[in-house]
């Protein structure tokens, strides 16, 4: 039993830091694990509609929870068999009135947290090499954590930021491309809008997760905001001028391959046109097109 502990407790450490290492350290790529935990909690929010602008930070906080309690609990099996003879505890600490998991979790907590209360000590000389490596990875999991956050916001930044342009372009009508607009006006616009767009692409490929953050404001919803840009690009590639087109034709692009990455990566998405699956998004973010 003691074996079946120990691999156990190895195989759910493994798990985790390789969910770490695919959702942190590989651009265009989000861990298994991860990807269950963003698809469940959008799925509770979804349900609670009122609720939904906050499940990003939720999915976020939830996975990072999740990889604390496996690595936690791995730790625990593996200084399971241990309990209580390799450790020694401090006067009045009575192992015997403490259950063996138990007792196994909390030092592997301790340990994890770095806060090294001292009432118990690892004495045998496997786990005084093993206790300081949880530590460290304890560690290791802070600092993945607080960059996540801060991978996350310039990428929602630069979403809402789109949003605003967009909509104040709608509102001025100049996502028709009106004829008062010189064609060298209404090239400049569109490059413009295909720039930000292509920047939202990369962010949702190397961050996955933003697409599980949404907007209480409307006015700061991309998705929403894309109703315009498609307006835009068909006003583009309908224009008289041979140059307006060529900048409405790379916009079209660039939203055909902003449609591809949400419906390959989100398959709740889904639609028969970049038309379709880009309303299907908004949707699902609760921001319907008019």
């Amino acid at each position: 039993m003691s074996a079946v502990s120990i691999v156990g407790g190895i195989i759910l450490i493994v798990v985790a830091l390789n969910d770490v290492f695919h959702t942190l350290l590989r651009p265009s790529a989000t861990g298994r694990l991860t990807t269950l935990v963003f698809r469940g909690t959008w799925a509770i929010a979804r349900r609670r509609a009122t609720r939904i602008h906050i499940n990003g930070p939720l999915t976020v906080v939830a996975a990072i929870a999740v990889w604390i309690a496996l690595i936690a609990v791995g730790w625990a099996l593996i200084y399971l068999p241990h309990i209580p003879d390799g450790f020694s505890y401090s006067a009045g600490v009575d192992p015997a009135s403490y259950h063996g998991f138990v007792e196994a979790l909390t030092f592997s907590l301790v340990a994890l947290t770095t806060l090294g209360l001292g009432d118990v000590v690892p004495i045998d000389p496997v786990i005084r090499a093993l206790a300081p490596l949880e530590a460290l990875t304890g560690f290791a999991l802070l600092s993945a954590a607080v960059s996540w956050f801060m991978q996350l916001h310039p990428a929602l930044t630069r979403r809402r930021a789109v949003a605003i342009e967009l909509t104040a372009m709608s509102e001025a009508g100049i996502t028709r491309l009106p004829d008062s607009i010189s064609s060298a006006q209404a090239v400049a616009i569109v490059e413009s809008i295909s720039r930000s767009l292509a920047a939202v692409t990369a962010d949702l490929v190397q961050n996955a997760e933003i697409f599980y953050f949404t907007e209480k404001d409307e006015r700061l919803s991309s998705s929403r905001a894309l109703a315009y840009a498609l307006q835009l690009r068909d006003a583009a590639l309908a224009a008289p001028s041979a140059d307006v087109r060529a900048a409405g034709a790379v916009l079209a692009r660039i939203l055909d391959e902003l449609a591809r990455v949400v419906a390959t990566r989100f398959s709740h998405v889904t639609g028969a046109s970049t038309d379709d699956i880009l309303r299907a998004a908004a949707g699902s973010h609760g921001h319907a097109w008019s």
